[in-house]
């Protein structure tokens, strides 16, 4: 009796230690469109480079992670144990089946791939069809990033419930699963539309906007990082989660032009650094844990990147559209 009493204190010791020796900080979500298709440069990842990035990520210690478990420390407001990760495919297309697929089994890596269903529906070409869906259910999670793919900002709040139901109703018919996820298409949405899609009935959703997740991300506004062949990933894991709250994030655009941009922050919070696209990096002041920037000037782009990050590596960063000039 004795033996056994102290076999469990010295149990309890080891599990204190252990626990001890966690250390928590923030997690990351990597995103990727094809793989090893070199007719895409820009949204393609080599088999070679992906390799790299599994052996990187095994090295240095990173565990990853199912997105659901990430999901879960959001969800219950838990802090992500350091070196966190979790990855996620975008668009559904073929060469992932092809070409990733196998090397995600030998590393044993789960993964969540975003699906466009009106593309597998109708037998398009370079995308998976139900069949190698069915098969990759196997080893990933199958979620949902639309019907059609469209530009969400520049479609109808009616067309928009549509689209995304319309999608549901595909992958319940097809694999007999019900998305728990979902992925705006081109990372472009608004509070409108992020809103519509969240009283769909999702767990989470997921933008491309650059940043880390820790336990107070937003669960329908989550953060991934976008990697292709070119991309410094050791720089990219090393960004930290910026608390921020864009607070006229839907008004700061009007006639192609950006305003004034708002930015909530801690008030600890007194100097940063802010970038948009085809400007490039400004310092910015911060007064009593608020940025209030006067821009008034012309975006370049349809697509536009807005980035604030500290001194200290914490990033937040958002993708403004111009839409009056696509309409």
């Amino acid at each position: 009796m004795l033996k056994k009493f102290k076999a469990q204190i010295i149990l309890v010791f080891l599990l204190l230690i252990s626990a001890s020796n966690i250390s928590y900080a923030d997690g990351n979500i990597l995103v990727f469109h094809r793989f090893d298709d070199q007719r895409y440069p820009s949204t393609s990842i080599s088999n070679k480079r992906l390799r790299e990035i599994f052996n990187y990520l095994k090295e240095n210690n990173y565990e990853v992670v199912g997105l659901e478990k990430l999901v879960d420390y959001i969800e219950k407001k838990d802090p992500i144990p350091e070196k966190t990760v979790a990855i996620t495919i975008d668009d559904g297309y073929e060469s992932f089946y092809e070409n990733a697929l196998e090397m995600f089994k030998n590393y044993n890596y789960p993964f969540t791939i975003f699906i466009n269903t009106k593309a597998i529906n109708l037998g398009y070409g370079d995308f998976l069809t139900w069949e190698q869906l069915r098969e990759i259910s196997k080893y990933g999670t199958i979620a949902t990033h639309s019907y059609e793919h469209k530009h969400l900002t520049m479609i109808s709040i009616e067309d928009l419930k549509k689209d995304i139901k319309r999608s549901i109703s595909d992958i319940e018919d097809n694999l007999g699963i019900r998305p728990i996820f979902f992925s705006y298409p081109y990372g472009e949405y608004n509070t409108k539309i992020k809103n519509t899609i969240k009283n769909i009935g999702f767990k989470a959703i997921f933008n491309q906007n650059l940043g880390a997740i820790s336990a107070n991300s937003d669960l329908y506004d989550i953060d991934r990082i976008a990697i292709t062949n070119d991309s410094n990933l050791s720089r990219k894991l090393a960004y930290k989660y910026l608390d921020a709250k864009w607070l006229n994030v839907d008004t700061m655009v009007k006639n192609n032009k950006l305003g004034k941009i708002k930015i909530k922050l801690d008030s600890n919070i007194h100097k940063a650094e802010f970038y948009i696209s085809g400007y490039g990096w400004q310092k910015v002041d911060i007064t009593d844990g608020l940025l209030s920037l006067d821009f008034n000037k012309k975006l370049k782009y349809f697509r536009n990147r807005l980035f604030l990050k500290t001194y200290d590596n914490k990033i937040t960063s958002k993708i403004i559209i111009v839409e009056d000039n696509f309409r």
